[in-house]
């Protein structure tokens, strides 16, 4: 749901930037002493591989003078490993080869009147201790990759005392709407994954673990929009993947930090992070504390119609204030007895307490518009859920071309408990009017759920020798929820169970799925192919006193995925992709108990969605490897949409709840661009321009609306003296159709400062986020027989104040990322506690 303003307001971004050229130039000169040294002079060739025997691209060769140091000449390696030195004169050099992340290699070499071919040179891994440069620049912001954007969280200095959503909701291409719903490139069916695994929360529940969240905690996330066959099917809309921070430097290291934040009310969080790692043993911790309050004002003008003619309204303006308290903890050991395998294990758990207090007051209308009555809703919502999860490995390689086998087994569990309490008062603004007033209404609900995940993969790679790559891999899952819901009503100062409103809603989910994938690179050419084959087996089961209903869901499917990239030259590349998708609802989508906002609104899933299937193909042009431009569409067949709709069943009650359209047709253009106008001054700009189009029928309404649409994200960095650094950007949405609702306009500003001491082991930073206070959605819905807008503003705009201290070595050793097992069934769990 997203929120409206009775009033539209206009934006004038600032594109309009100085853009100053800088040039840069390097010349090489090569001096040749006399003419026989023309006459015979000769080729230096090679071949660069790594401890296993597989090429490395890109390492850079450098011939020096061996009297001077001086530069002779210079080359890259090709996809090969092979570099081509031509023309070299006879004498004695230095051959220096370097490569990111392995060890350099050094050696003289004696160049007489022939050709000369090296042997074989080796470059290690870097396995030893890489004493750490201090680097007086830093990370963009936004990095560009072939597949997918990065984010550095750490890089941007208004980060700092936020929350995992906020940084999503700054970022190129994700939009967070007013009931916290993740879209991307303006698509929903988004699969949050954190650390490689998909989350096993969603709906209201994923949004309060990500509000609980610090940004402090967060070291990158990736956005990848079309996602190979190696990944879970889910996700129409792409995934967005929370890498969280892992420290990698030998010995004994951690760090410490908090943060305060201040905007209507105070937000503070505070954490620490251990690392103990040696040769064959890396053991870490980490803990975080939040304490958050905040509010959410939602103003709502909801019109009943009769054959376009008003029959009543509602305004209606809802306060409530949160209150969020967050503990979250995780430990694990990676153990690695050869440089060949490594095992290793981790547990995570986090458990949050949500307080909600809420105050609606609410204007009867008549046909007239003309104030009938009114009714005030107090109401109260604690809540506490929780997480649980483990994760065990193995990873072993099997030869020098790079064969590997990885193993991943994963459990998690989510419990969550809570009440819901409202008074509702109703009252006659019409004294004249001998209809009676309704009584009071004291409604009281307890909650409890339970979702369990099991999961197993396997993944094996087979490199050959011919370049090709194949991939294959299998996966189980099988998931239990269950949720008991009991509503109370006061009749005669005694509760009484409402049997209308109690509902208990259990579901079974057991998803296999096997892939295939083939890679393969040219010299100019790269291409990917692959085949994920998924098999869902499910069935729930809804129970209310004197009733129940059941359904089941028995398919398989097919997700083909294609990719093909052209290297026209140093400058310019080119892209195309292709793959189809599934976004299955999630688990709390399906759970048909209601949660009450007052008793005309309440919100309640439907346990008869479909998965929602698409086709999404992407060209990308990529220059210099800085500028990135996509050409994008979407075909998606029953996507499923937040609607906000009128009840079927009951009179003047309006629904919150996901349902099937029939179709979103997609096409759009996206940009990600990252520019140096000075040594001190960096910017990266993202946008995305699309059109989108929905067909439908909801509510007897039909449905074919389509909107173009802009969002734009700006960083300004700026490396100052004396490890001073600033930040100034900002974002904004044009209007969009989403589905049966209009979304408005929304936009924002943001500064920071940060100041790095005690040889930049400390950093304190001091920002200020949503300045103008713009970053609040709005939207109107409209169906034939009822017609809603409202407006929601939140505690966006705040300042905050953090500091970070980092203790031990600075001795960093060889990195090894895991990505566990458990996929797509972790985003789709909700414990519906929130």
């Amino acid at each position: 749901m997203t929120g409206r303003g009775e009033d539209t307001d206009t934006f004038d971004c600032p594109t309009h930037l100085l853009m100053n050229k800088c040039f840069r130039s390097l010349i090489v000169a090569f001096f040749l002493s006399a003419c026989p040294a023309l006459i015979y002079a000769a080729s230096l060739s090679g071949k660069v591989l790594d401890e296993h025997g597989a090429p490395l691209k890109l390492a850079s060769i450098l011939l020096l003078s061996v009297t001077d140091s001086a530069l002779v000449k210079t080359e890259l390696t090709d996809e090969k490993g092979e570099f081509l030195l031509t023309p070299v004169s006879p004498g004695s050099y230095i051959l220096k080869v370097s490569l990111m992340s392995h060890e350099g290699h050094r050696q003289e070499v004696s160049v007489a009147g022939a050709d000369l071919t090296l042997p074989d040179i080796y470059l290690v891994a870097e396995s030893k201790q890489l004493e750490e440069v201090a680097i007086r620049a830093q990370k963009p912001f936004v990095e560009v990759h072939a597949d997918k954007l990065v984010v550095n969280v750490e890089s941007s200095i208004v980060n700092a005392g936020s929350t995992a959503m906020d940084v999503l909701a700054k970022s190129p291409g994700v939009t967070v709407d007013n009931n916290d719903n993740i879209s991307l490139k303006g698509k929903q069916g988004v699969n949050v994954m954190i650390n490689g695994k998909i989350t096993p929360i969603s709906g209201a529940d994923l949004a309060n673990m990500l509000k609980s969240m610090p940004s402090s905690a967060i070291e990158t996330i990736e956005l990848i929009s079309n996602p190979s066959a190696r990944y879970d099917a889910a996700g129409t809309a792409g995934i967005i993947n929370i890498k969280m921070k892992r420290d990698k430097k030998m010995g004994l290291n951690g760090s410490v930090n908090g943060t305060y934040a201040q905007g209507v009310y105070g937000k503070a969080n505070g954490g620490v992070n251990l690392n103990y790692r040696n040769k064959n043993v890396n053991v870490f911790a980490n803990y975080n504390h939040s304490d958050r309050e905040g509010f959410n004002r939602l103003k709502l003008d909801r019109n009943f119609l009769d054959n376009g003619k008003l029959v009543s309204a509602y305004v209606q303006d809802n306060q409530y204030l949160y209150k969020v308290i967050d503990d979250m903890g995780g430990a694990g050991i990676d153990y690695t007895p050869s440089k060949n395998t490594s095992i290793g294990a981790n547990v995570n758990a986090n458990e949050t307490y949500f307080l909600r207090k809420g105050y609606n007051y609410s204007l009867v209308l008549d046909s007239n518009r003309q104030q009938a009555s009114h009714f005030i809703t107090d109401n109260k919502a604690p809540n506490t859920w929780g997480s649980r999860t483990a994760n065990v490995y193995f990873r072993h390689t099997f030869d020098s071309l790079g064969k590997s086998l990885s193993v991943d087994a994963d459990y998690a569990m989510y419990p969550g408990s809570g009440v819901q309490d409202f008074t509702t008062t109703y009252y006659n603004d019409r004294p004249a009017d001998s209809t009676p007033v309704p009584l009071p209404v004291v409604l009281h609900g307890d909650l409890t759920g339970l979702t369990q995940i099991r999961s197993f993969k396997a993944d094996l790679a087979l490199p050959l020798k011919s370049g090709l790559k194949i991939e294959t891999g299998a996966k189980t899952s099988y998931v239990t929820s269950e949720h008991d819901l009991k509503f109370y009503t006061n009749v005669a100062d005694v509760l009484v169970q409402d049997v209308k409103r109690t509902n208990y809603f259990i579901y079974h989910e057991n998803i296999n799925a096997a892939y295939l994938n083939f890679n393969k690179d040219w010299t100019k050419w790269s291409a990917q192919l692959g085949l994920r084959g998924e098999q869902t087996i499910a069935d729930g089961h809804a129970k209310w006193p004197g009733g129940d209903s059941s359904f089941t869901r028995n398919y398989a499917q097919l997700f083909p995925s294609f990719a093909v990239q052209r290297h026209v030259n140093d400058n310019n590349d080119l892209g195309v992709t292709l793959s189809r998708r599934i976004e299955r609802p999630n688990y709390d989508q399906l759970n048909p108990s209601a949660y009450y906002l007052d008793p005309t609104t309440y919100k309640a899933g439907d346990p008869y969605l479909r998965p929602a299937l698409s086709y999404a193909t992407e060209l990308s042009y990529t220059y210099k490897q800085r500028l990135i431009t996509t050409l994008n569409y979407t075909r998606t067949n029953r996507p499923i949409t937040e609607v906000i709709q009128p009840s079927t069943t009951e009179t003047k009650v309006t629904i919150q709840t996901q349902k099937n359209l029939g179709t979103m047709s997609y096409y759009g253009i996206s940009g990600s661009y990252q520019f140096r106008f000075y040594k001190w001054w960096s910017n990266v700009t993202n946008f995305n321009a699309y059109y989108a189009q929905y067909t439908g029928d909801i509510a007897g309404t039909p449905l074919n609306k389509g909107r173009a649409t802009l969002d734009f994200n700006t960083s300004n960095s700026f490396i100052l003296p004396k490890d001073w650094s600033a930040e100034v950007g900002g974002f904004y949405q044009a209007p969009q159709q989403y589905g049966y609702m209009l979304v408005k306009s929304t936009w924002m500003f943001n500064v920071g400062l940060q100041k790095n001491f005690f040889d930049k082991r400390a950093t304190a930073r001091v920002n200020a986020t949503d300045i103008f206070w713009h970053g609040w959605p709005r939207a109107t819905s409209e169906y034939n027989d009822y017609r809603e807008t409202f407006a929601a503003r939140r505690d966006t705009r705040q300042v905050a104040v953090s500091f970070t201290y980092r203790f031990g070595k600075r001795t960093v050793p060889q990195s090894m990322r895991h990505r566990g097992g458990a996929e797509d069934e972790k985003r789709r769990a909700g414990t519906q506690a929130g």
